[in-house]
């Protein structure tokens, strides 16, 4: 009971921030439902719902951002996504948890501090930072910060709506891509998960509504900056729960 209302829990506080922002849905659900599911059940249950609020957000962002400009992005990311599945079926639970938390914990840092890149060439830095995210979207469904890092490195988006509409269709289509090389590399068990998915849908809804009536008004730094503090609690908790094993 209390940990299907932890869940539930979760599933509000990343949909809001997924909502508001455009970004941090996996960096927040992942970690923190490590905790109390397996790791690779983690993963996919992460993966599934990011598709859910991903549709959601759609609707509310078709004005905003194209595909056109993503288009580079999603070539990378999914050349990525391959290997990175391959990788996921070998690998055991206990380093999946010391991975995520490790990968959190570098990411979690830069995001704080809004660090930036120095990019001269971008088409090659949308490749690496594409394939990069295709690669932890198959292995940890944390597929956000190297799209981040880009964006905030390039400075390419100056309007928030812009930015927002652009991530929220790259996220919707890289989940799909890692979703249909999931099943096929025998990683996505839909018969496992299909209850798990059916009960997140309110909580996901409540958290796409609040984050929707939120967005203009928020202050989504303070915000920002509270989630990563809560990933990187939980990121540090995933490495020392591996290590003990």
């Amino acid at each position: 009971m209390l940990v299907g209302l932890y869940v539930f829990i979760v599933f509000i506080l990343s949909s809001f921030l997924q909502t508001a922002t455009g970004f941090g849905y996996a960096i927040i659900t992942a970690p923190l439902l490590a905790l109390v599911l397996e790791p690779k059940e983690t993963v996919m249950i992460t993966m599934l719902t990011g598709l859910i609020i991903r549709l959601m957000m759609m609707k509310t962002t078709q004005n905003e951002g194209s595909f056109k400009a993503i288009s580079p992005l999603i070539i990378a990311s999914t050349i990525g996504a391959i290997p990175g599945a391959y990788c996921m079926s070998i690998i055991s639970s206990e380093f999946l948890k010391l991975f995520m938390g490790v990968i959190l914990l570098i990411f979690t840092a830069l995001l704080w501090k809004n660090y930036q890149l120095l990019i001269k060439n971008r088409s090659f830095a949308k490749i690496i930072a594409g394939g990069m995210s295709g690669f932890l979207a198959t292995t940890t469904s944390i597929n956000g910060p190297p799209i981040i890092l880009y964006y905030l490195s390039v400075k390419a988006e100056e309007n928030k709506n812009v930015l927002r509409g652009n991530l929220t269709r790259y996220f919707l289509l890289i989940n799909i891509v890692s979703i249909i090389i999931s099943y096929f590399a025998g990683t996505l068990k839909m018969e496992e998960l299909w209850l798990s998915i059916l009960m997140s849908i309110p909580a996901l809804y409540l958290g796409f509504y609040l984050g929707e009536k939120f967005f203009h008004a928020i202050n989504t730094e303070v915000f920002k900056k509270i989630s990563l503090g809560m990933v990187f609690v939980s990121s540090l908790a995933l490495i020392l729960s591996s290590i003990s094993h």
